[in-house]
């Protein structure tokens, strides 16, 4: 499985991007198969639907991966479709890490009109990916305390939202001695469990544009063609002092681009000049403001210069706004810019620990399933066996929009029962389109299909004082008619109950399509989405008071249901009581159960009686209980009646804000889903997913 590191800023102007090159050109160096997925474009060029740095890099490193998967969404997706944008995320990840050692994941640069809300944004990718977040700080003009109070400010709110922090970097870091900067900044981020991989030195031949990028952006004309355009502009300096005055701010360090009103004769010469002695550095270009340039014979002096190769180049503004200009033009790096990419790659490996980052990645590794990641992966698990969902609550508005949700998606096929005029008008007020729905109305369809369901419904119910007559008059009822397009294999299952109460639903559910052979009862279980994993509640919707018997058959149903949806069950009978601890008829209950479970199914871990802390924490199951396989892990949470489970579920669900998906129903022959009367549109979507995924399974 690949690995993933998730590149985050913790401000603007980070140089995250270029980071994010040189930190792939570095570890190609140790590994072999490197990925690369920015979620969210943000910078477009010419109409182009993929983000410019994602296409950059995808060319750079010649990336096998297709773009639209390196670069899968947008910010307006995130606004109009969250849920559709974290599957698509989730699909394009998946398909780049497939074969990969290590997946690079770049984060946002906060320059959307949502930057407010970026850093969420940031962190709930990084949590659903399963990715630890290395941390990228700017360190220009500021001092080690500033950068700790950064870094460790923003690893707190990443980790608060349910994040892992591989560690930090800080970039264009230009105070102190290095060495000693990185001692303490190593020393403090310890202290603060945010491990520290050094300081990248700023690097002005990185950050600086080339010199055409400069004249492109400016419009500026060419006055005078030096030697080469390509040149990076290391910075600017404004010639407006006397020759003396100016030579002792142009000589520290090569690549300035040099900026002068276009009439000051003595600049220009102190430019050109300059740029011919070995005395002083090369400079990348002249500028020449105001619209102004020299006369002819100037400009034939130039020519006469002996190897100047000073590119002269002319704009119409004034000398501060081109300065300005110039100063916010960043240093763009191109495909063939191989001296840049070199130098990245060069510096992260001179400056930056590779060895201990990918050291402490591997320590990172997790087998954590977050929410959306379980969410994401109950949809792929349905559309792998396409399904036929029947709903009988057709016309009912969330029914018909999670049926556009789930046709638009290609999880199953619906029928949508009931009065087909009042359906059509439900989807012409929604405006959604249910093209490839099947729209059903029990009163209309052919009286010989109807009859025969009736007939066989009438032999079902017989013994109970049906007669043939009120076996058709029930065929009428969508609900009576869907559950038997699931028992008749016309459907694979069927979900109802946003308008229906329990009884309604799974009355007919239970004498229709009733138990699998060998299970006496029909249980339920729902699915806790907690921030790091999914654990299984059961039975906290049907079941009122099982006997031990019962509650065993709901344990060994449980534990099959979890491992279907891709949960290993280590089961826990719930008590007050854990162990041989506690006495009374409560716990001998549990007790029984646990031990008719074990005869059961030995090939299950099964835990019991045993206090709800016991189950789920480490640290207390140490002290309650030792040597057992479950305790501390427990992901089968199996409560002692319907009062407990109810009121627990129901607990967790609100007071810890964890989604809830169910009740799931178990143990039918074929599946049938009761939802909500409370339902939304997405909790009837994955009720539907689920019901698919319980048909494809048997």
């Amino acid at each position: 499985m690949a690995r993933k590191i998730f590149i985050a800023a913790t401000e603007q102007r980070s140089g995250k991007s270029l980071l994010t090159i040189g930190l792939i050109r570095a570890l190609q160096g140790i590994i072999a198969h490197i990925g690369y997925v920015k979620p969210i474009g943000q910078r477009y060029v010419d109409g182009d639907p993929i983000d410019t740095d994602a296409r950059l890099i995808h060319d750079i490193f010649d990336l096998d991966d297709r773009v639209e998967d390196v670069n899968p969404a947008s910010m307006s997706l995130i606004q109009t479709d969250k849920d559709g944008f974290f599957e698509r995320v989730f699909s394009a990840c998946g398909r780049v890490s497939h074969g990969k050692d290590l997946v690079i994941i770049e984060g946002t640069d906060y320059t959307s009109a949502l930057s407010a809300l970026e850093f969420d944004i940031n962190a709930e990718l990084a949590k659903n990916l399963v990715a630890p977040v290395l941390l990228v700080t700017n360190g220009r003009k500021r001092g080690v305390d500033e950068i700790i109070a950064n870094l460790t400010e923003v690893a707190e709110s990443f980790t608060e939202m349910g994040c892992t922090i591989l560690g930090s970097v800080v970039n264009r870091f230009d105070g102190e001695e290095p060495e000693i900067a990185c001692e303490r900044l190593s020393s403090a981020l310890h202290e603060e469990n945010i491990p520290f991989f050094g300081t990248l030195p700023s690097d002005p031949l990185l950050a600086g544009p080339r010199l055409k990028q400069v004249a492109d952006q400016l419009g500026a004309s060419v006055v005078y063609q030096g030697d080469d355009m390509s040149k990076v502009v290391a910075g600017t300096r404004v010639l407006a002092m006397t020759p003396e005055n100016a030579l002792s701010h142009i000589r520290d360090h090569s690549g300035y681009l040099l900026i002068s009103p276009g009439d000051r004769m003595d600049s220009i010469f102190t430019a050109v000049y300059a740029q011919e002695s070995t005395f002083f550095p090369k400079y990348s270009g002249l500028i020449l403001t105001g619209g102004l340039i020299p006369g002819p014979n100037v400009r034939e002096l130039f020519k006469g210069v002996r190897d100047s190769d000073l590119t002269i180049l002319s704009v119409a503004d004034d000398t501060y706004s081109t300065t300005l200009k110039v100063n916010a033009i960043s240093g763009e790096i191109t495909r063939e810019d191989t001296e840049k990419i070199e130098r990245a790659g060069t510096l992260i490996e001179r400056h930056l620990d590779i060895e201990a980052l990918y050291g402490h990645l591997g320590a990172t590794e997790s087998d954590a399933v977050t929410p959306r990641m379980f969410q994401y992966r109950l949809m792929q698990m349905a559309k792998r066996n396409r399904k036929h969902i029947a709903l009988p609550e057709g016309a009912e508005p969330r029914i018909v929009s999670a049926a556009a949700q789930v046709l638009s998606r290609d999880i199953c096929d619906v029928t949508l029962l009931g009065n087909v005029a009042e359906i059509e008008a439900t989807v012409g007020r929604l405006g959604v389109k249910i093209d490839g729905a099947r729209l059903l109305d029990p009163a209309e369809v052919d009286e010989d299909v109807r009859n025969g369901y009736a007939a066989n419904f009438y032999e079902l119910r017989k013994h109970k004082g049906v007669s043939l007559d009120m076996a058709r008059d029930l065929m009428l009822d969508p609900v009576h008619y869907a559950t038997m397009m699931v028992r008749e294999g016309d459907a694979d299952g069927f979900v109802s109950g946003s308008t229906h109460s329990t009884a309604d639903t799974l009355g007919p559910v239970l004498r229709i399509i009733k138990t699998k052979e060998g299970i006496s009862l029909a249980s339920s279980v729902f699915f806790m989405l907690m921030p790091d994993h999914v654990v299984v509640y059961g039975d906290c919707a049907l079941v009122e008071n099982p006997t031990a018997s019962q509650l065993a058959e709901i344990a060994v149903t449980s534990a099959d249901t979890a491992k279907v949806f891709g949960v290993e069950p280590f089961v826990a009978m719930l008590s007050y009581s854990t162990g041989k601890s506690g006495q009374g008829a409560d716990v001998d209950k549990v007790r029984e159960a646990t031990e008719i479970a074990r005869r059961k199914r030995p090939d299950i871990p099964i835990e019991g009686p045993i206090q709800y802390d016991a189950a789920v924490s480490k640290d207390v199951a140490k002290i309650k209980i030792k040597n057992s396989t479950v305790a501390g892990k427990a992901s089968v949470l199996i409560f002692p009646d319907l009062d407990a489970g109810n009121t627990a579920y129901k607990a967790v669900q609100r007071s810890a804000n964890v989604p809830a998906i169910g009740p799931v129903m178990q143990g039918l022959k074929k599946p049938a889903n009761d939802l909500s009367r409370g339902a939304t549109v997405v909790d009837i979507v994955y009720t539907i997913a689920i019901t698919a995924i319980q048909a494809q399974t048997g």
